[in-house]
């Protein structure tokens, strides 16, 4: 759902995008996801192919939350590359379909059920098409990032089995969210009764999507809908996630335990950045202003603690442009926390007032980034060292708001400190 150079809300846009790109070199990879409202940005920047075939039929939204009669979509196909990497974007075609695979929140919950639901249309229209017209480019194997592949997959699971065919697959969850639907969300988004191949214990097993439930069902507390996350994990051949004891810890006892046990494992978090290459950009895009701002001059180098004096005391309330928010809800909350307050103005944050030891943190606002445990710290750091400065560089979503509202107050309660 996400893809670094197509649209990225956190850091598991770079995942996908960094992994094709090396792999890209001894395979034929190709990337699928919806618009998210970038086409008309990626026409300037790329070159783009329109698939020649169309996504068209009849759907009842009702499964996603909308109070309207059976309506048709219209989903089309649009290839690019990047990296060497086929990306290949579902743009709606009407406004209704267009309303949810181009809305540029990436996860608006009052949009994102649909926009699941027209990609695995979508996807499984796709598969129809290969099968017709371009068999030798079905894949050998699918990775699926996260829980919002998962129904698209099985989608694509079933178009091949009533061909005769299958695909190998590997599940990566990066962080579990916990979305559970109904059954018949399911089949809203184009799941049949076609039975397909699963890896068990036992071997290879063939069950329907009403089997899969069922097994799933028996290990949820209370028989509750499984979440999406198991039923990804219990179909996909094996199961990764980013670290061991995540793995023990969370998505074992979550998606399945002796379900997926034996075929789960983990690898490493990791990146690929190189310290020297980013401090030279970093010179290059900002060593003039910081020597006019510092007053450091030409003969002398600058230094690691330049460079945070220049960005914690300058460049934070000078930005080039600012931090882009599009969700209403979350620019809602912003205004209503900076309301006479003077640390956001516009969008934009007050500098500190002097440099110190910096701690410093970013990412998506969850609960395992463990942001409220730096919060609850700063008293006792500030005890101690009283010119400690804390900068989060957050990424605020629809699903965060309170937490929003919450991290102002220690804002308003350390404003020299954080």
């Amino acid at each position: 759902f996400e893809y670094a150079g197509i649209v990225k809300v956190g850091g598991l846009g770079e995942v996908p995008a960094n992994q094709t790109k090396h792999l890209a070199n001894d395979y034929e990879i190709t990337v699928f996801i919806p618009s998210h409202g970038q086409l008309h940005i990626l026409e300037k920047t790329h070159e783009l192919e329109k698939l020649p075939f169309n996504c068209v039929g009849q759907i009842s939204p009702s499964q996603f939350g909308i109070n309207e009669p059976e309506t048709t979509y219209n989903i089309s196909f649009y290839k690019l590359k990047i990296n060497n990497v086929n990306i290949i974007v579902l743009h709606g075609e009407n406004p209704f379909t267009s309303s949810f695979l181009d809305d540029k929140i990436v996860y608006n919950p009052d949009t994102l059920s649909g926009k699941i639901c027209f990609f695995s249309i979508g996807m499984c229209c796709y598969a129809d098409f290969l099968i017709d017209n371009r068999k030798e480019a079905l894949p050998k194997i699918i990775h699926i990032h996260d829980y919002h592949a998962v129904i698209p997959f099985i989608g694509i699971k079933q178009i091949l089995a009533k061909n005769g065919l299958d695909v190998a697959s590997l599940i990566t969850i990066h962080l579990l969210t916990w979305p559970r639907y109904p059954i018949d969300f399911y089949r809203t988004c184009g799941i049949d009764h076609t039975p397909i191949t699963i890896h068990v214990k036992e071997g290879l097993k063939a069950l329907t999507l009403n089997e899969i439930f069922t097994i799933c069902k028996k290990i949820t507390e209370g028989y509750q809908n499984p979440t999406i996350e198991m039923v990804g994990a219990f179909v996909s051949d094996l199961v990764t996630t980013v670290s061991q004891s995540y793995l023990k810890s969370d998505i074992i006892p979550n998606c399945g335990n002796e379900l997926i046990e034996f075929k789960s494992n983990f690898v490493w978090d990791g990146c690929d950045w190189e310290y020297d290459e980013i401090f030279h950009q970093v010179l290059k895009n900002h060593e003039n202003e910081m020597r006019d701002v510092l007053q450091i001059p030409l003969d002398k180098n600058l230094t690691i603690s330049d460079m945070k004096k220049y960005l914690l005391t300058h460049k934070l309330s000078n930005l080039d442009k600012s931090p882009l928010i599009r969700s209403e809800k979350v620019l809602n909350v912003i205004n209503e926390i900076s309301n006479g307050n003077e640390f956001i103005r516009g969008g934009y944050i007050r500098s500190f007032n002097e440099s110190g030891p910096l701690v410093i943190t970013t990412g998506r606002i969850s609960p395992q980034k463990g942001f409220e445990t730096i919060f609850e710290g700063i008293p006792k750091v500030i005890e101690v060292i009283p010119n400690a400065k804390f900068l989060f560089l957050i990424l605020p979503t629809d699903y965060s708001l309170n937490e929003i509202r919450n991290y102002a107050h220690f804002v308003k309660k350390y404003p020299n400190n954080l």
